[in-house]
């Protein structure tokens, strides 16, 4: 800091003194109100030259800061280095070990370890949203089919099949019956815990169903497709199981799942493929859901309201559960199949 006062301060006096030369010299001339760059280089022709010259009081302070440089360098690298190593040596093996990596290469230090752990966590993190979801749960599938084969050959009891056999019964002993639009208008509150049951019964319904395949058919690529997508439509079923008990559906999507719900009941599954389109496409002239287009009223404007638009095109999650209802429909028509084939959907 000393160093850059009296640099500034040295080349603040050359400057003043040669400006107050180059000043006197144009006095000798009338009118001139200014000083040309000229003369102020004509005033101390030595000046850039010794300007340039270093000083012996520079060569000193240039020398200090040379001294102290590679200190300043060192401690700067060290922090560099030592800054990414904000995880203990357990948690680095922790991470590495679910990943399936080796916990330490050889001749590999701490440094070089946690540096390995965070590439791949971002390599992870690059290709985590190009990932295939069905693929992902059909991965799971096949390791779940793996396990449970592992644990039949140690005779290993697993209780997973017990807890969702108890959890089926409980709600098998509802009654789901009442459902209706006309039960909706009554008893708004009744309606969200009566579906909550049907659906979430259909979906135990179905692992059950997948359940008792044959293990041939369960290692079938049919087999394993079918799984996966039961897997898949509970995992995205389940937005809708909290909105049901919260209660906080609107009004038309409630409207509308009465209605596929109460089709299913009566095995018209024709109809309630009807109801799952008017959920998710509408029949608004404009599904989109745009509403006000100018100044000018359209000719079918009445027909454009809240419970025509196309309620998929909402966000991605409704998307989700609402193509899971529809799987829903499928399967419960192939398990309670209707008495006339032309009530069922394609």
């Amino acid at each position: 800091m000393d160093l850059l006062k009296e640099t500034i301060n040295r080349e603040v006096k050359k400057r003043k003194s040669q400006y107050e030369r180059a000043a006197n010299d144009s006095t000798k001339s009338k009118h001139k109100k200014y000083v040309r760059v000229v003369d102020l280089e004509n005033a101390s022709p030595d000046a850039s030259t010794s300007s340039l010259k270093p000083t012996a009081s520079t060569q000193s302070a240039a020398a200090n800061a040379s001294a102290k440089s590679p200190k300043i360098a060192n401690t700067q690298c060290t922090s560099d280095v030592a800054k990414p190593l904000q995880l203990a040596s357990s948690e680095v093996i922790k991470r590495l070990r679910a990943r399936n990596e080796p916990t330490r290469l050889f001749g590999e230090t701490d440094t070089a370890r946690h540096m390995r752990l965070r590439a791949l966590e971002l390599s992870e993190e690059k290709h985590d949203g190009q990932q295939n979801e069905f693929h992902r749960v059909l991965a799971q599938v096949e390791a779940g089919a793996m396990l449970s084969d592992l644990k039949r050959q140690a005779q290993i009891s697993d209780d997973t099949d017990t807890k969702r056999q108890n959890k089926l019964a409980a709600l098998m002993e509802f009654d789901v019956s009442d459902i209706s639009p006309s039960l909706l208008r009554t008893d708004m509150d009744r309606v969200y815990s009566l579906l909550y049951v049907y659906f979430k019964r259909l979906v135990y319904e179905w692992d059950d169903f997948l359940d008792m395949r044959s293990s041939d058919e369960q290692r079938s690529a049919d087999g394993k497709m079918a799984a996966a997508t039961q897997r898949q439509s509970a995992e995205y079923l389940r937005p809708l199981f909290r909105s049901l008990k919260s209660r906080t559906l609107q009004a038309d999507v409630l409207q509308r799942i009465t209605e596929i719900a109460r089709h299913m009941l009566d095995r018209e599954y024709m109809h309630a493929n009807d109801a799952y389109l008017q959920l998710s496409i509408g029949n608004a002239p404009w599904p989109v859901g745009v509403t006000q287009v100018g100044i000018h009223s359209r000719a079918s404007r009445e027909t454009i309201n809240a419970n025509k638009v196309a309620h998929v095109l909402n966000n991605e999650t409704q998307r989700k559960w609402i193509q899971s209802i529809k799987r829903l429909i499928r399967f419960a028509q192939t398990k309670y199949p209707p008495s006339d084939l032309a009530k069922m959907a394609g």
